[in-house]
C-alpha cells in the first residue's frame, strides 16, 4: 500500500466517526438537493488533516472548495456523497477521497460506513475489506448499470431499448464502487462535479475496467462494448469523439 493510500484510508476512517444519528439538514438550493451539518464537519476535518500532512498541496471539494480545479499534486473531496439517501436513514451515501500527484491519480478511497464497506484503490489494485476486486464480465444485454446526475434523464431512457436492467441508488461513489466490485457492469455521471466520479473512475481503473471523459459525461464500465453502448445511448450530441481511457 502506497503512502499516499494508507493516509486517506485513515483519515476516512477518522472522519466517519464525527458522523453520529443526530443531524440537522437544510436545503442547499431550490431544485430539493439537501445538505447536513455533517457535510461541512467531515469535509472540514479532512481538509485540515491533509493541510498537515500535504500543505502544498490544492483541495477540491463540494462545499468549501467547489470553484477550485484540478492541479498536478491536488486532493478532491466529497464528505458525504448521496446526502439525501443519508437524510432519509437510505445506507448507501459514502466518504469519499482522491490524491492526485504528479498530474495522475494516485490513490482513492470510497468508504460506505452503514454498509461496512471500505473500497480502495492504488497503483497495487482495487481493495474491497482488504480483498482484491475486480470489474465482471457481463455483456450489454445482460448487466446491471446505472445513470446518475442531473442530466441523466436522456441516458436512462435511450440505454432501457437496449437493457432494461437499470438501477437507480443516488449516489455516485456507491455505483462507481458497485462497477469496480463486479455488482454492476457500468455506470455514466452524468455531470461535472470532479469530486463525485474521480475516486471511482480510479477505482474502476485499477479493478480492471475503463473510463471516458468529456463535459457532463463520466462513464466507468466493465468493458469498451458496454462503455460505447453507454455513450451512444446518454448523448444528445452525434460526433462525440470516443477516446477510452484503460489501465
Amino acid at each position: 500500500m502506497t503512502k499516499e493510500l494508507d493516509f486517506l484510508i485513515k483519515i476516512v476512517k477518522s472522519a466517519s466517526e464525527l458522523i453520529t444519528e443526530e443531524f440537522e439538514v437544510k436545503s442547499k438550493d431550490d431544485n430539493g438537493d439537501l445538505v447536513t451539518n455533517f457535510d461541512y464537519e467531515v469535509e472540514q476535518f479532512i481538509i485540515n488533516e491533509i493541510k498537515k500532512e500535504y500543505p502544498d498541496f490544492k483541495i477540491v471539494s463540494e462545499e468549501f472548495n467547489a470553484s477550485e480545479g484540478l492541479t498536478d499534486n491536488c486532493f478532491t473531496i466529497d464528505p458525504i456523497d448521496g446526502t439525501i439517501n443519508f437524510a432519509h436513514n437510505v445506507p448507501l451515501w459514502a466518504i469519499q477521497v482522491a490524491c492526485i500527484k504528479n498530474g495522475k491519480t494516485c490513490a482513492a478511497v470510497i468508504y460506505l460506513p452503514k454498509l461496512n464497506e471500505l473500497y480502495y484503490a492504488d497503483e497495487n489494485g482495487a481493495f474491497l475489506n482488504d480483498k482484491k476486486i475486480s470489474v465482471n464480465e457481463m455483456s450489454v444485454d445482460r448487466g446491471l448499470y446505472t445513470v446518475e446526475g442531473p442530466g441523466n434523464i436522456l441516458g436512462e431512457y435511450k440505454m432501457r431499448n437496449i437493457n432494461r436492467n437499470y438501477r437507480d441508488f443516488h449516489c455516485a461513489a456507491v455505483n462507481f464502487a458497485f462497477v469496480a466490485s463486479g455488482r454492476l457492469s457500468a455506470t455514466n455521471f452524468v455531470w461535472d462535479t470532479l469530486w463525485d466520479y474521480i475516486p471511482g473512475q480510479f477505482l474502476v481503473e485499477q479493478a480492471g475496467g475503463v473510463i471516458y471523459n468529456d463535459t457532463k459525461m463520466h462513464i466507468a464500465a466493465n468493458s469498451e462494448e458496454f462503455l460505447k453502448e453507454m455513450l451512444n445511448n446518454s448523448s444528445i450530441e452525434s460526433d462525440k469523439k470516443l477516446t477510452i481511457i484503460k489501465k
